[in-house]
């Protein structure tokens, strides 16, 4: 068997690879633009910098002709683009308004109930996006955004580009721990953040591993399967709000912290047959491709 990975971000390869010829794979690293020789698997770690994405789905595209891929073409081509996974699952969200009239906009922000949520497309970890309390503030924000425009970040090689000519706004929750639930293919790992209660913030990431599910994370995982079968996705990573009785996605990503920080390497991969850990990620993907699950 060939394994073939594609991590724009310098990070990956390296486990991922070992862990393929532990197993006796043909593994190796490739770059953008550089054809892979299937049968086989591939991976593919997109770069944020807005520059080299396009080519990076391109890549996707190429790589799936030839191998059976890890990532399924949706969430390469949403990655970082949060106006087409509102599009795609806007269902799954808390009510989310994307404006491209800077009159709509500005009149729909004199009247929308606060805290509001504004987002850029781009952007991990809670960057580039703001959370308002202050009308007189918001309905800055809105006319800075169909003006000269808000230079964002893509937490990636200090790369960035500048929102202009839309707005993305999305009804607040207030809450104190973000969950996130990874998938890899049939397994699940699910990690909390705490937030600030005293303040509305965002912030999402693995954190703090769910080490034992309980009634209200049976129910987390319960509606983050129900959304990964919608999205026919196998390997993906979504951040989830408590609403009242109800879950909301916040969003999706392909690029999880891992290594992951503290004791996340510890959090159990829910149905892994092989008992795996999150440290234990690539192992575990490995294992599930292997049961078919693939």
């Amino acid at each position: 068997m060939r394994f073939f990975i594609l991590d724009e971000r310098q990070v990956w390869h390296g486990p991922a690879i070992q862990a393929a010829r532990r197993r006796g794979y043909l593994a190796r690293r490739i770059f953008a633009g550089e054809e892979s020789r299937g049968p086989g698997i591939g991976f593919i770690r997109p770069h944020a910098d807005p520059g080299r994405l396009p080519q990076n789905r391109l890549d996707f595209q190429v790589m799936a002709e030839r191998l059976t891929m890890i990532q399924d073409a949706a969430q390469v081509e949403v990655y970082e683009n949060k106006s087409e996974q509102v599009r795609r699952w806007g269902s799954w969200m808390p009510e989310t308004w994307r404006f491209t009239d800077s009159a709509k906009a500005l009149a729909f922000a004199a009247t929308v109930s606060l805290p509001i949520v504004s987002k850029a497309d781009v952007g991990a970890s809670s960057r580039n996006v703001w959370v308002f309390t202050d009308r007189v503030k918001l309905m800055e924000h809105v006319r800075t955004l169909f003006g000269p425009g808000i230079e964002v970040n893509h937490c990636s090689g200090g790369a960035r580009s500048r929102q202009r000519g839309f707005v993305l706004l999305q009804r607040f929750i207030p809450h104190q721990v973000t969950w996130r639930v990874n998938a890899i293919g049939r397994a699940r790992a699910i990690f909390k953040r705490y937030c600030y209660p005293d303040k509305p913030v965002a912030q999402t990431g693995n954190v703090e591993p769910v080490m034992a599910l309980d009634a209200e994370t049976e129910s987390l995982l319960a509606y983050a399967d129900a959304f990964f079968e919608a999205a026919g996705t196998r390997w993906c990573a979504i951040d989830i709000l408590r609403d009242g009785d109800d879950w909301k996605l916040l969003e999706t990503s392909l690029a999880w912290p891992w290594p992951s920080p503290g004791e996340c390497n510890r959090a159990p991969l829910l149905r892994s047959e092989q008992g795996r850990v999150w440290g234990e990620v690539w192992d575990a993907m490995f294992d599930e491709i292997e049961a078919g699950a693939w």
